[in-house]
């Protein structure tokens, strides 16, 4: 018999190796510092993936797979997922022009000036909400107020905006600033440019509609925020034209994060049964949104009462600063919520029709009528696992805290708030009411299920990051990122690590009726993954802020990586 040549022997061989060692998976992360978000199994050391979801979890030798990715040790959580984000709002804050720190005559040139050269020629440069932080530095605690002085005027900026024209608003919306070219357009005379009143409402009436390259663009330039920073879903409450921007990325394999998609306006309940955006309570699995593995849908978004930045959240008791003109003001009412009987209603119809609620609530007496309306709902409709989302849930009164108790009852909470909110609660409304406020701890341990978002790009009155190390930082420290006050802003209310990421991930995923298939880090679920360069559980909070995001992994797909960058 003649010998097997050298060559076809060395063949044999690996054909008999790969028979032993299939490579059934994608992709296998390895050498982490894995933290599963699963309690009988919380950590482990690799993860297997293929087809885009995890096909395993463990430590020792990992399995074959056709790629490897070395952590190096790093930190790995199930992907972020922010609850509660305004996606279109934010993309023309990045793209277009963001004014919230601005009170000086340089700042205001220099931003004006960068967003001409970013944006092509006839694009309208608007918003901006200039002065937000001008009685209060971006990351005061609140012991001092400055004063407010800073008014532009045209003049600073016709030179360098000659190709696109500007209306951009002070925060307060009671003030805006045209340039030489909107005036024209607008048909209206102003020698330095300030418009107020009914000119400034009506000069907003008329700016014309962005085009769809304009709000691709800005969507392109969102989602490159949102992988960078570790974010894989994002809940978002954007006007319902955001769909067809999210499709036409999803068709050409651009979108880079899953959506969780709100519409927010209690009248749209009507098109969301028509277009079947409805829970299914019957599901035999538990209840079940509407969607697919991008997009999901079933949640409704409306307000009762206003922001604090206003002085238009809803109280029991006026206002601590109130004006002798005012001195009874407790806060005001948002679009259906003047009329509480019609409010109700809707809601109501909206529940009985299969439609999740998530309500703005701010003011001890908005968050208290909501929790009366639930009592109703329940009444009317029947105890259902609805998962009814207190948004915001900033100020709750003491005698409503033991309502939560054994409902399933969501506070999606946006922890970043503290640390930028701080500064004018106090002055707002007295330090008794502020043990009520931001009440995370409390509301954890009255049974209230922790839901953590950003609330990014903010209001016209504060801008919130979409960083959820941010988020973190904030919820375990309860300090502005200065690292004020030393003890944490009514200290009692922080939480544990460990709980602020299990609200990110999974409370975030159990809110929307997801967490079969998000949120932790275990065989079936999608394989959306976020890799940290810091280990959280090891150092301490104030070099949080400094992690970074070393890979952002979307269905099994490396969508970001530092390294790369």
């Amino acid at each position: 018999m003649r010998p097997i040549p050298k060559i076809l022997f060395i063949v044999l061989l690996s054909v008999l190796w790969s028979c032993e060692k299939p490579k059934t998976n994608d992709l296998v992360l390895i050498n982490g510092k894995i933290w599963t978000g699963v309690e009988e199994q919380p950590w482990a050391e690799w993860i297997s993936i293929k087809k885009g979801l995890i096909t395993g979890t463990g430590s020792g030798n990992p399995p074959a797979a056709g790629e490897e990715i070395d952590l190096k040790g790093q930190l790995t959580l199930p992907g972020f997922n922010d609850s509660h984000i305004h996606f279109a709002s934010a993309g023309h804050l990045l793209l277009n022009i963001n004014l919230l720190d601005v009170n000086t005559e340089d700042k205001f040139i220099e931003a004006v000036e960068a967003t001409a050269k970013r944006l092509p020629p006839g694009s309208w440069i608007t918003r901006g909400d200039w002065g937000a932080y001008e009685a209060w530095s971006m990351g005061s605690e609140g012991d001092s107020r400055n004063a407010q002085t800073f008014e532009p005027s045209r003049d600073m900026i016709d030179s360098v905006t000659m190709e696109h024209p500007v209306l951009v608003t002070r925060y307060d919306r009671k003030m805006g600033l045209a340039n030489e070219l909107a005036l024209s357009y607008l048909n209206i005379e102003s020698e330095n440019g300030i418009l107020t009143g009914n000119d400034l409402k009506d000069a907003l009436d008329q700016i014309p509609d962005k085009s769809f390259e304009q709000r691709l663009a800005e969507a392109k330039r969102a989602l490159a925020e949102i992988r960078r920073f570790g974010v894989t879903t994002v809940q978002d409450m954007s006007p319902l034209d955001q769909m067809d921007i999210y499709q036409y990325l999803r068709d050409r394999d651009s979108l880079t994060c899953r959506i969780n998609f709100s519409p927010s306006r209690l009248s749209d309940y009507q098109l969301m049964i028509e277009r079947g955006w409805v829970i299914d309570w019957d599901h035999p699995g538990g209840p079940k949104p509407t969607g697919d593995e991008w997009f999901v849908f079933g949640t409704l978004k409306t307000h009762i009462d206003g922001i604090m930045g206003a002085r238009t959240a809803r109280f029991f008791e006026p206002y601590s600063d109130n004006s002798p003109e005012m001195v009874d003001w407790r806060g005001g009412w948002r679009e259906f919520s003047g009329d509480l009987d019609v409010f109700k209603s809707m809601i109501i119809s909206a529940d009985s029709a299969g439609i999740q609620m998530r309500i703005h609530a701010i003011g001890d007496e908005a968050n208290s009528i909501l929790l009366d309306i639930l009592d109703k709902m329940d009444e009317v409709n029947g105890p259902l696992d609805r998962r009814f989302r207190l948004v915001h849930a900033q100020v709750i009164h003491e005698h409503d805290m033991a309502r939560f108790r054994g409902r399933n009852i969501i506070a999606e909470v946006q922890p970043y708030h503290v640390t930028d909110d701080m500064r004018w609660m106090e002055e707002r409304i007295g330090y008794e009411r502020c043990k009520g406020a931001y009440a995370f701890r409390t509301l954890q341990e009255a049974g209230s299920v922790l839901s953590f978002g950003s609330d990014w790009p903010g209001t016209n009155a504060s801008y919130y990051p979409i960083s959820p190390i941010y988020g973190l930082y904030a919820a375990v420290t309860r300090q502005t990122l200065q690292g004020k006050p030393e003890s944490g802003w009514f200290p009692e209310q922080r939480i544990e690590l460990e709980d602020a990421i299990k609200a990110y991930t999974w409370g975030s995923s159990f809110s929307a009726f997801e967490e079969s298939r998000k949120g932790t880090l275990e065989t079936g679920k999608f394989a959306d993954i976020t890799v940290l360069d810091t280990d959280l559980f090891e150092t301490s909070p104030d070099e949080w802020l400094d992690a970074e995001v070393s890979y952002t992994i979307v269905d099994g797909k490396v969508v970001y990586s530092r390294a790369s960058e």
